[in-house]
């Protein structure tokens, strides 16, 4: 069966969080060339949200929303659902794409700031998935970011490790829970290195520059990073009836660096 990619998701709502710069900008653009109409969220970045919205509308003929929302602020998924209802009246894609990452020694790991990431990470994503249940269309589909972290592990992370591997399980036990019931579909997609805005500050750095080649080389697929566009091909696919037979599963968007 084929589809024109331009109409694939036409008529669709679309909820993304984080979505006013790196691979949640890249996965708004990549939904609205395919026809779906967008709510992007967005903490303090209000004239990049703003850029984005008039970005879509203007390329893609969409319409857009964005709404700031603070993950650590429970009351953020209710307002979140609440302004694609009033824009829409049904919600049809939820991609979970914003997050949280405070780095420490694990002797400097506070119960607070365990718990700002907790929140964030997996509080947030979980109730706004809660909020819009009753506001689903005929086959809505959920697609939550992890991180390859998940899976290597890395010191000086443990609450932001703890929380990707978090939404992965959750990712599972949403399957089963919504799948039957509303039609659903719930994913997940779990990067490995990807080149945004903040890769780029850090890889000027010559230490880790030196640290992250080797693995870079060794990347099966191709000796580079993931493109944001790597990402959100795979993110559209799972949000098109294409994929109507894959639920409950974490996808490695990673070029073969890491395996799930």
């Amino acid at each position: 069966m084929t589809s024109n990619k331009s109409e694939s998701l036409k008529g669709k709502n679309a909820i993304i969080t984080g979505g006013s710069r790196g691979i949640g900008r890249g996965i708004a653009n990549e939904l609205a060339s395919r026809g779906a109409n967008i709510l992007i969220t967005y903490q303090s970045a209000k004239s990049q949200a703003e850029e984005v919205v008039s970005e879509l509308e203007l390329e893609h003929s969409v319409t857009a929303i964005a709404v700031a929302a603070d993950g650590h602020d429970l009351e953020a998924p209710r307002r979140i659902v609440q302004a694609a209802v009033e824009k829409w009246g049904q919600i049809d894609i939820i991609v979970n794409n914003a997050g949280a990452r405070e780095d420490y020694d694990f002797e400097d790991m506070t119960h607070e700031a365990f718990k700002r990431q907790i929140t964030a990470n997996l509080e947030f994503p979980v109730f706004l998935i809660q909020e819009a249940t009753q506001f689903f269309g005929k086959a809505p589909r959920i697609v939550n970011l992890s991180s390859s972290y998940s899976r290597d592990g890395h010191a000086g992370c443990l609450a932001y490790t703890a929380c990707k591997g978090g939404i992965e399980s959750v990712t599972r036990s949403l399957s089963r829970a919504l799948g039957q019931k509303y039609n659903a579909t719930v994913n997940c997609i779990s990067p490995g290195p990807v080149n945004t805005e903040l890769w780029a500050r850090s890889i000027k750095d010559p230490e880790v520059s030196k640290t992250w080649e080797p693995t870079i080389q060794n990347t099966p697929a191709a000796p580079r990073v993931g493109e944001v566009d790597d990402i959100a091909q795979a993110v559209a696919f799972l949000c098109e009836e294409g994929s109507r037979w894959v639920t409950g599963s974490v996808i490695s968007v990673s070029g073969g660096l890491y395996f799930n």
